[in-house]
């Protein structure tokens, strides 16, 4: 059974027309790789560490604030934020008076996903017994 003409040229219209598809450059050469820089770069240096969460600061203040002092300034004292799933540990707390108000410094160190950091600051009443973080700063 011959084939009509017309199939013959449907069939081979197909295969020429499918080299096309095989062989083209693809969506690759598609693709606009213009750089715009509306995306920062990351730092050269690395990473930045993340700001410290307020309600971390929170913990670290209550922690500071709540402390006996004559057991802190030999023993360390762990702290751990739920919120956050940052924990550190507070040590060299040292109390002393600005005025009417009392005063803690100390040093803390955080864990977190994001690495571990070390800060140093000092907690104050500011009256009616109520405490509030003067200087939380990272490094020394």
């Amino acid at each position: 059974m011959p084939f009509p003409k017309a199939a013959c040229l449907a069939l081979l219209a197909v295969a020429a027309l499918s080299g096309c598809v095989l062989s083209g450059g693809g969506l690759e050469e598609a693709v606009d790789r213009t750089a715009t820089n509306s995306v920062q770069q990351a730092n050269a240096a690395g990473p930045a560490t993340a700001p410290v969460d307020q309600s971390d600061q929170n913990t670290v203040r209550n922690a500071v604030s709540s402390a006996n002092i004559q057991g802190v300034e030999t023993q360390p004292m762990a702290w751990a934020n739920a919120d956050t799933g940052a924990s550190g540990v507070i040590s060299n707390i040292q109390e002393h008076r600005a005025g009417n108000m009392i005063c803690r410094q100390f040093r803390t160190s955080r864990q977190r996903y994001d690495g571990v950091a070390l800060y140093s600051g000092e907690a104050c009443t500011k009256g009616q017994g109520e405490w509030t973080l003067t200087k939380f700063s990272e490094g020394s």
